[in-house]
């Protein structure tokens, strides 16, 4: 049997449970246990190096395997199960050190409950490795987060044993009520909801109200804490706060991590007295006024309502396996809280050494965890915007930056390391960064608030309501538009430009290239004039060859400038006529242009406005726009492209929008955006204008498709949208009938 024994004893026709307690008590405090758990897993290296073989994981491909194994063999497969994550993420990339946290808590929770009949629910779900190895897929690893293969985080239609999908924070504990109610109120056999949140998570506003929910309905539920002070990506940047931990919560839980011993079952036993009905408790109270304070007493968690368990070393199989049993065997409905503490990238020297504790790492030498990395051509964009904003924050002292838990992702730690007093990080709180930002725009502060595209959908509620309304001067930097690659649907930056441009009040930028970007970095800090967003995709920039080969510019000595300056709000600018002529190197030209270069005359072009195409590009995929134009032209002599660069969509530069109109018969749109956004204002106002009333004008926007992207590298993605240059040239052709379209037969 799973369950460890116990003793029965009866009072007054009530039966409550003692139990078998272990022999030595706890007198040590939980980071000097911890501590020596460290000392004792960690491999010797470098080089350092796993098992040969991997029997006991070998056998386990359900988490119906493990019922036969002894608590010894469950502590080997923890160590092979480890070891197996190291090896696998090693040779895709990923997610991993997060992983390396919780093997013990995957194998205890799995080894305890019955999934798929018990619900384990893993917030943000990025350290669902060890779990999905366990749930059939570990021969699947190979294909992690690639075209076709699996998910790095939990999603529902891959497996029976994904309880909930994820990929942002905060959501699990309400995912567990839910679905606590939903067995409760459908008269299941079996109510075992298990929540697994960190330290990080935790700090999410909705964490707080799915707690205060749960408390006041008695939903039972366990709600597995994972503190492993690692609040932010990564956790010690240079803020306002210092370098430790961006939560206060964090500060209270490493309070009672320090303040109390690990508690093990013997002094759980001693607590579980307030699990039980009230006649029970008085039958044990003696044991419990023994406990009292000793284990359980004061801590926020049971002013919310919860049954508080902990603190518990996560990384003790041994203790972690009898509680969980005793938990899920109580007929309590008082939620509960466990409390463990993990160290993330437990077992892997390299990871706990490393800053970020290789939290997202690419391919890496087992041996030596150096991660293999090819060199970029140029900078990334996110550090390209921080630089940017380091120059614009130099001449305005007003300048600050937020960030929500991401200074890694979005730059602020760059930033950070400059200004730290003007640097922010509020902790996984969208709604509270943009609110806190538009307070500082009230007493004359120039906030740019930095959070993921993806993200900020989190925080709308706060746009409308306390920035736009009220035409407070905060800017919204919007990191990984688009389409991201490999982490999937859940983080892509799809929706922004739909979700933000209805919204009014709102001047809406996004920048073609690394020039650009810091230009708009420029434009955001002196424009004081109502709020801003920048948005800018995953991606590195292009380098100085490629832009003046591909864009035209004209760069002094061959060199990016060093610093960006400000352009003029809602104005976008033809960046190629027809023939090929680049026009930032050129004189002011017509719509339609009138030089000659190596493509052919461009008088000889585009004679009738039926062959006259304008494509009128919206962030970064003017450069594949670029590509098409030119494929075009050297397919067909008649042909004329003009390629133009928007900048802005709110305000739409309508005079560029008009004359593209008036002299071309066929214009295009393209954006890395879904419907509703950039391609939606140009058709609106063409509409409005006038424009289509006489049929003789063709408008096509191209834009991400009504569906949802898997796990993919960026390229691939885009080849699935139909956004890279070819599917450009394509709709050129076909709008110009140059190409038979076949038709599809009944």
């Amino acid at each position: 049997m799973k369950c460890i024994e116990i003793l029965s004893i009866a009072a007054a026709a009530t039966t409550a449970s003692a139990f078998t307690l272990p022999k030595t008590p706890v007198s040590k405090t939980s980071t000097t246990r911890l501590n020596e758990a460290i000392n004792r897993v960690q491999p010797q290296g470098p080089p350092y190096s796993g098992p040969s073989s991997k029997p006991i994981l070998d056998s386990v491909q359900f988490p119906r395997d493990m019922n036969r194994l002894t608590m010894q063999e469950l502590e080997q497969l923890a160590h092979e199960l480890r070891w197996e994550v190291i090896e696998a993420v090693s040779k895709t990339g990923g997610h991993f050190s997060s992983s390396l946290g919780v093997i013990e808590l995957t194998v205890a929770l799995h080894y305890v409950f019955d999934m798929p009949e018990d619900d384990i629910i893993w917030d943000v779900a990025h350290q669902c490795y060890p779990h999905k190895m366990l749930t059939g897929r570990r021969d699947r690893f190979p294909t992690l987060r690639q075209l076709g293969g699996i998910s790095g985080f939990c999603k529902r239609k891959e497996s029976e044993y994904d309880s909930f999908g994820a990929g942002h924070s905060s959501t699990s504990i309400s995912a567990a009520q839910g679905m606590s109610i939903g067995k409760s109120l459908l008269n299941k056999r079996k109510n075992n909801c298990i929540a697994v949140i960190g330290d990080g998570a935790i700090t999410g506003g909705m964490a707080y109200e799915a707690m205060n929910n749960a408390g006041y309905l008695s939903s039972r539920m366990i709600v597995v804490l994972n503190d492993n002070g690692q609040v932010s990506l990564p956790t010690g940047t240079q803020s306002a706060g210092g370098v430790r931990p961006a939560s206060q919560l964090s500060a209270y839980t490493s309070n009672l991590l320090v303040s109390k011993p690990f508690q093990d079952f013997r002094d759980f036993a001693k607590g579980m007295n307030r699990l039980f009905p009230e006649g029970v408790q008085d039958v044990n109270k003696r044991i419990d006024e023994y406990a009292r304070g000793l284990v359980t007493g004061g801590t926020i968690f049971e002013e919310l309502g919860f049954f508080y368990v902990g603190p518990i070393d996560g990384h003790d199989l041994e203790n972690m396996v009898p509680i969980l049993e005793k938990l899920r065997d109580s007929d309590s409905n008082k939620p509960v809280l466990l409390h463990i503490k993990t160290n993330k990238g437990y077992g892997y020297p390299p990871a706990l050494a490393a800053s970020d504790r290789m939290h997202g790492v690419a391919k890496f030498n087992v041996g030596t965890g150096v991660q293999v990395k090819g060199k970029a051509a140029a900078p990334s964009l996110t550090s390209i915007m921080a630089n940017a904003m380091i120059d614009a924050a130099t001449e305005h002292r007003e300048i600050v930056g937020i960030t929500a838990a991401m200074p890694g992702g979005t730059g602020m730690d760059i930033f950070g390391r400059r200004f730290p007093k003007r640097t922010f990080d509020v902790g996984i709180a969208e709604q509270h960064a943009v609110t806190f930002a538009a307070g500082m725009a009230c007493e004359g502060l120039k906030p740019f608030c930095c959070i993921y595209s993806t993200f900020m959908q989190r925080g709308y509620d706060q746009v409308v309501h306390d920035v736009a309304i009220q035409n407070l001067p905060v800017r919204m930097i919007l990191d990984r538009a688009g389409v991201v690659g490999n982490d999937g649907p859940t983080h892509h930056g799809c929706y922004d430009l739909a979700y933000l441009g209805c919204i009014p009040n709102l001047t809406i930028m996004s920048p073609s290239d690394e020039m650009e970007l810091r230009n708009m970095v420029m434009t955001c800090a002196e424009f004081d004039e109502g709020p801003s967003v920048l948005r800018y995709p995953r991606g590195v920039g292009y380098g100085p060859e490629k832009l003046q080969e591909l864009f035209g510019y004209e760069l002094e000595n061959g060199e990016i400038p060093a610093k960006g300056t400000p352009i003029e709000i809602g104005k976008g600018r033809i960046i190629r006529l027809p023939g090929g002529v680049r026009a930032l190197s050129s004189s002011e030209p017509a719509a339609n242009g009138s030089t000659d270069s190596k493509l052919g005359a461009s008088k000889s072009r585009g004679k009738k406005k039926t062959d006259r195409v304008a494509i009128l590009s919206f962030g970064t995929r003017l450069s594949e726009a670029l590509i098409a134009a030119d494929e075009v032209e050297e397919s067909d002599p008649d042909l004329a492209v003009t390629v133009a660069d928007a900048r802005f969509m709110k305000p739409l530069d309508i005079d560029l929008v008009r004359d593209l109109a008036k002299d071309n018969g066929i214009v295009i749109t393209v954006e890395e955006g879904s419907i509703g956004g950039f391609g939606d204002h140009v058709l609106h106002f063409l509409s409005l204008d006038g424009a289509l009333d006489d049929g003789e004008l063709k408008f096509r926007p191209m834009v991400l498709p009504d569906t949802y992207f898997e796990a993919a590298t960026q390229y691939e993605q885009y080849e699935m949208a139909g956004l890279n240059a070819h599917h450009i040239r394509g709709t050129v052709l076909r709008l110009a009938k140059k190409v038979e379209v076949p038709v599809l037969s009944e």
